[in-house]
């Protein structure tokens, strides 16, 4: 490489010509003025011919045109009575907010949210048809109407 001074009366003059290069083309793209064209030519165009499409059907297909064997159509077959879906259960709005305990499960007892109201249910506590099951710190058990569903406890 070059050493001292040198390399600084080559190098500086350089760099600054490329970036002055840059620099110009990048205003002179975004430059007002329109090029003016001085020899303008006056084009002739000609209509393009339109070719009308031709009709055409289709028939169905007697014989395989490949391998020459006669078509034979798939017998639809009705399928079996299926027996009809359970009624899936509308759940109530249900959170879980907290539970209030000494450390022994069968005392504790759970903030849970009905429907907007807040309720004190303990474990196998009935309210607005709604079952207490199971319970701890994170989440709860709860059944309604046959059905168990579980809900983790509101995060902050």
């Amino acid at each position: 490489m070059l050493k001292g001074k040198k390399g600084l009366y080559i190098l500086l003059p350089l760099v600054l010509l490329i970036w002055g290069a840059i620099i110009y083309q990048v205003v002179d793209a975004f430059a007002d003025e329109d090029p003016i064209l001085t020899n303008a030519a006056i084009v002739n165009v000609k209509d393009i011919k339109v070719n009308e499409r031709k009709a055409f059907t289709l028939s169905t297909v007697d014989r395989d045109p490949f391998l020459g064997t006669v078509y034979k159509p798939k017998k639809v077959t009705p399928s079996p009575t299926r027996r009809p879906k359970a009624t899936s259960i509308s759940w109530p709005s249900i959170q879980y907010k907290g539970v209030v305990s000494n450390g022994d499960a069968t005392q504790a007892i759970f903030l849970v949210s009905i429907n907007g109201t807040d309720q004190l249910m303990q474990l196998g506590e009935t309210m607005a048809d709604i079952t207490l099951v199971n319970g701890d710190q994170q989440k709860i058990k709860t059944r309604y109407k046959g059905k168990i569903k579980e809900f983790t406890i509101l995060s902050n």
